[in-house]
């Protein structure tokens, strides 16, 4: 089985969003902050006392680069479970928070691994019981 290395970047500011700062250990610190519910995403099962949050994405990949370069693009989608509870209106009105993210290379064949599925370093912060990051 061949492995396809692709390359991309998602523009998070493209989700709704607020940026802020806030005060951390060596000062203060510009931050992004996505709401789960505004922006549809699914939360996980919870594990360790923490749920994972997971944002549904479409991948379009093409065989020959556009003009930019580029193999194809990334969009955020709605959970499929979601999508099937809701009327044709919703549906349309979902529409505006299933933007393209961003773009897609490929860089040929090639190996080595993949931590996509790794756990990551998130911290879980609740601003009620907080004035400062904890990091």
């Amino acid at each position: 089985m061949a492995i396809k290395k692709l390359s991309g970047s998602l523009a998070l500011t493209k989700l709704q969003h607020v940026i802020l700062e806030k005060k951390g250990k060596t000062g203060m610190i510009k931050g992004l902050f996505i709401p789960i519910e505004a922006n549809m995403l699914v939360v996980g099962k919870e594990k360790d006392g923490v749920s994972p949050i997971y944002m549904p994405v479409n991948l379009q990949i093409n065989d020959e680069q556009n003009e930019h370069g580029q193999n194809g693009f990334i969009a955020k989608t709605i959970d499929s479970k979601v999508w099937k509870e809701m009327t044709p209106e919703q549906k349309e009105d979902s529409k505006k928070l299933s933007p393209i993210l961003g773009n897609v290379k490929d860089w040929g064949s090639g190996g080595g691994d993949d931590a996509a599925g790794d756990a990551g370093g998130g911290t879980v912060f609740n601003e009620e019981e907080h004035d400062d990051l904890p990091f």
